[in-house]
């Protein structure tokens, strides 16, 4: 017997443009065609009963899916992007391979993200920061005001003291720094230490400065001391001890104008004000400083 099944007219018409749809794909094997292609229905609000199908192949569904998260990439980028461009650098540790000041931009042109980060966390701070660095312009040059990513730096040890990597000093502090900036500039531009020498510490807080070992009267409060160090200088003794001679002699032969005072430590480490002439080392003493052959 042979059954007669009978299909509503819409259906019919449905199944002629679907086919007609598949058409490109036609040459295709049924198998192959099943497996790398999906149908999605769209519905016609005008006429439920007429149905518009689409043949979607897995490679188009890649190609939309990678442009999508392209797109996202793209916007994720624009809106991630920094908003302050601040002329500073990041140098590798140890390597010493910093440009002398030039607007304090890298020749590679990388930037402190750490320094960044801090400046743009306040939407006050990078106007801030910006009228220190032209007070101090104003009176040094700009081309010998340090990197801002050394100059701001509080103390090596502010993690653990619960502080910010970076402290600005309040504004009746300023002043103090100038002196003691053209000290550090003397120093570079007479030899004594090598144009690669950078700061690792500024201005501190009292209270950073009690948590981190600081003296009682460390000028680092008054915002009128830095501490330096030479990077490659690290594991040359010899090095090192040559450039102790030559601050030793320049503290001796000069440092009266300067009102300078000079720290030296075993680490390498070098401290620098202008508002004291004397010297010290181990424990801040004059009997522990390198510059106790002098006498």
């Amino acid at each position: 017997m042979i059954s007669i099944i009978r299909f509503p007219l819409g259906i019919i018409f449905s199944l002629t443009l679907l086919a007609a749809s598949c058409t490109p794909v036609a040459e295709k094997p049924a198998t192959e065609l099943n497996k790398n292609s999906k149908t999605t229905p769209i519905v016609n609000t005008n006429n439920t009963a007429n149905k518009n199908y689409k043949v979607i192949t897995r490679q188009n569904d890649r190609n939309d899916r990678l442009g999508s998260l392209i797109k996202d990439a793209e916007q994720a980028y624009k809106s991630d992007h920094l908003t302050i461009q601040q002329n500073t650098t990041i140098r590798p540790l140890g390597t010493g391979q910093q440009p002398r000041y030039s607007n304090q931009s890298n020749s590679f042109g990388e930037i402190n993200y750490n320094y960044t980060q801090w400046l743009n966390l306040y939407p006050y701070r990078a106007n801030d920061v910006a009228q220190y660095k032209r007070y101090l312009a104003n009176y040094l040059g700009e081309q010998a005001v340090p990197p801002l990513d050394e100059l701001l730096t509080s103390a090596r040890s502010w993690e653990r003291c619960g502080y910010e990597q970076y402290q600005l000093p309040p504004n009746e502090l300023w002043s103090n720094m100038v002196p003691t900036l053209k000290l550090y500039e003397a120093l570079k531009s007479q030899g004594v230490i090598p144009a690669t020498a950078e700061i690792r510490s500024s201005y501190r807080s009292p209270a950073l400065n009690a948590c981190a070992g600081g003296a009682d009267a460390s000028k680092h409060m008054t915002n009128g001391a830095i501490d330096i160090w030479v990077p490659e200088y690290e594991g040359q003794p010899w090095y090192k001890n040559s450039m102790q001679d030559r601050l030793c002699q320049f503290w001796a032969n000069q440092g009266q104008n300067y009102n300078f005072g000079l720290g030296l430590y075993a680490t390498g480490a070098i401290h620098l004000d202008t508002q004291g002439y004397r010297y010290w080392g181990t424990e801040n003493s004059q009997p522990g400083s390198y510059c106790r052959y002098l006498n």
